[in-house]
């Protein structure tokens, strides 16, 4: 599996955010938040929407989906949605293409290549999933692509 390592400047990001957890092929309630800040596609500057999992690699974490912002803008900050500032960080970056329902796949080969090249998590920070919005409307499709983060020590 190819990836690469990135280092990824500070970033504020805003959107929709929940509780959730893993149960086998489900991961409530990433989708329905994926599903609302597709709201965000047409905005000026808006070119992906991002997703993060606080902790990476967990069973029960805290996901925001939003977009990127390089600094705070409170006038952006609608009913609802959470804001979270993130610090640079250095990350393992990882592409996965094809259907959606086909994700979890991908994290298991992410992982089992993370474990392999003796790569550690660094505890506190965010792991990363990155859309393009041009790809919105084609989960299902070949052609779907996802970034996924991973941060590292």
């Amino acid at each position: 599996m190819d990836y690469q390592e990135v280092v990824k400047k500070s970033f504020v990001l805003i959107g929709y955010g929940a509780a959730g957890k893993w149960e086998g092929d489900w991961v409530y309630p990433i989708p329905s938040l994926w599903d609302r800040a597709a709201s965000f596609i047409g905005e000026e500057g808006v070119d992906k929407i991002v997703g993060v999992c606080l902790p990476p690699r967990s069973d029960h974490y805290f996901y925001i989906c939003g977009i990127e912002l390089d600094s705070v803008d409170f006038n952006k900050i609608g009913e609802d949605m959470v804001l979270h500032t993130f610090p640079e960080q250095k990350y393992v970056v990882f592409t996965h293409r094809g259907n959606t329902d086909q994700i979890p796949a991908t994290y298991g080969k992410i992982w089992r290549e993370f474990d392999r090249k003796g790569y550690r998590i660094k505890a506190g920070m965010p792991e990363i999933e990155s859309v393009r919005t041009d790809l919105f409307g084609k989960e299902e499709s070949n052609e779907y692509e996802m970034e996924i983060w991973i941060p590292v020590e």
